[in-house]
């Protein structure tokens, strides 16, 4: 009797588990389905296939500069960090010449602790690599400029450091409203300067959001974003 009753349960398990697959799959395909369907409107394009972490990718371009998007769910992590990423690689610099991140960061990045830590981990991710991998903001760090521009409450949020040799006069209304503003779907604790980072360098114009919401309006703003500072810059005179 005992045996029976146990494998009634087993059996019940096991139906409950491939339910729950089951569903969990159907709605991933629903939710491929709508971003693609989302995309498609806006002129973009979508890719569903994985690869390695990257879930999927989007795919568009606004006035000249063409970008991707893509969804990184840090899978396999014990504790999982998943980012959004946009990138173009039509505008470029010789090397890292912009960082846009929250004031609080900077501080501690830009500091003389920040510096050691990030050569220590630098220098553990080249000798695993065998190539400098990244950006090199130990060096970028020694003479960039905190770029005074912008009201004070976004100041107050965020900084603005660029090489010496990068123009002025582009942190327009429409860039601080983008930053700080986020997509009016986001959580209630998701913060901005806690979690976007710009950056221009010799791989292209990169704009990485920690822990951002999946939702279709979250992924419109970062290309929205995107594509205001590629813009801003070009006109500026860092041209692609």
């Amino acid at each position: 009797m005992k045996g029976i009753l146990a494998l009634t349960l087993i059996a019940a398990i096991a139906g409950l588990i491939f339910w729950l697959a089951r569903v969990a799959r159907q709605l991933e395909r629903r939710r491929h389905f709508e971003r693609r369907v989302q995309a498609r409107k806006l002129g973009w394009t979508y890719d569903d296939q994985r690869a390695g972490r990257i879930d999927y990718r989007f795919a568009g371009s606004a006035a000249g500069i063409e970008w991707e998007m893509w969804y990184d769910s840090d899978r396999g992590d014990k504790s999982p960090s998943p980012t959004a990423t946009w990138r173009s690689n039509n505008l470029r610099t010789p090397s890292l010449s912009l960082v846009i991140i929250g004031r609080k960061r900077f501080g501690l990045e830009s500091g003389v602790v920040g510096r050691v830590l990030m050569g220590v981990v630098g220098g553990i991710a080249k000798a695993m690599a065998g190539h400098e991998v990244g950006s090199d903001k130990t060096d970028f760090y020694d003479s960039a400029i905190d770029l005074p521009e912008g009201r004070p409450l976004f100041r107050e949020r965020f900084t603005v450091a660029i090489a010496p040799d990068m123009p002025r006069g582009w942190v327009d209304e429409k860039l601080q409203s983008l930053l700080t503003n986020w997509s009016s779907s986001a959580a209630k604790d998701f913060r901005t300067d806690d979690s976007v980072e710009v950056n221009l360098r010799a791989d292209g114009l990169q704009i990485v959001v920690q822990r951002m919401p999946e939702d279709f309006a979250s992924w419109q703003h970062l290309a929205r974003l995107g594509e205001h500072i590629a813009q801003q810059l070009v006109q500026a005179g860092t041209l692609p």
